[in-house]
């Protein structure tokens, strides 16, 4: 009774040897076929080979220089160009920088400097003149001052100063002759302090007050004030 009770397809099959057919196989797809772009594969050559040549051009060009004229130590406006002042320099080769190439460095030598040169700059047309100095109409006068008379503030050649005139017999920092008899001027050079004390300042003046600072210069009653340049 407790038996389980097989089917007659389960005997049939123990007793004849019978095997279940195998099940069939799923069929093998082909790999799906790549759509070839002649266009997109064309773009992309082209692109590569674009790259190649800007790379080779930015190459070739920064490897291109031009030799031109540097300055080699300070040039204090106003002051001759020497052949000591002068080195050479080579620079990629740029529109927008205008320096006087290397061949022209002996026309350069003699010229003026148009404003103070610093060491390491590239030497532009528009830095220097052929004006010496003193140009017509101005005429250049050494005022000799006291430490008292002078700013501490080193002077540099090209600043705009204020000679006032002292009064004979008083003290610098009094007595004043009147602010109608300052004088302007341009600083050209200003040398070391001396045995005495007094430093020597070139300026540039206008040739009708060139003979009285002179004058007054020579008797030490001239202060030097500094003033705003344009």
């Amino acid at each position: 009774m407790g038996r389980l009770r097989t089917t007659s397809t389960e005997q049939a099959g123990k007793g004849n040897g019978w095997v279940p057919p195998p099940l069939p196989k799923a069929p093998v797809l082909p790999p799906p076929r790549r759509r070839r772009r002649p266009a997109l594969l064309a773009l992309a050559v082209a692109m590569v080979v674009l790259g190649a040549l800007g790379a080779a051009y930015l190459a070739t060009s920064l490897g291109q220089t031009s030799p031109v004229i540097a300055i080699a130590r300070e040039v204090p406006w106003g002051q001759t160009i020497t052949a000591a002042d002068l080195v050479e320099a080579r620079i990629p080769v740029d529109a927008a920088l205008e320096p006087i190439p290397l061949a022209q460095r002996d026309q350069v030598i003699g010229l003026v400097a148009a404003t103070t040169l610093t060491r390491g700059s590239l030497l532009t047309r528009d830095a220097l003149t052929d004006q010496r100095f003193p140009a017509p109409g101005q005429q250049l006068v050494g005022v000799g001052v006291s430490p008292v008379q002078l700013p501490t503030t080193a002077l540099r050649p090209g600043d705009d100063v204020l000679l006032v005139p002292l009064v004979a017999g008083s003290a610098p920092t009094a007595g004043v002759t009147g602010a109608s008899q300052v004088v302007e001027a341009t600083v050209v050079e200003t040398g070391s302090p001396g045995t005495d004390g007094l430093r020597v300042v070139d300026v540039l003046v206008d040739s009708a007050d060139g003979p009285d600072v002179a004058a007054r210069a020579a008797a030490g009653l001239i202060a030097v004030v500094v003033v705003a340049g344009e």
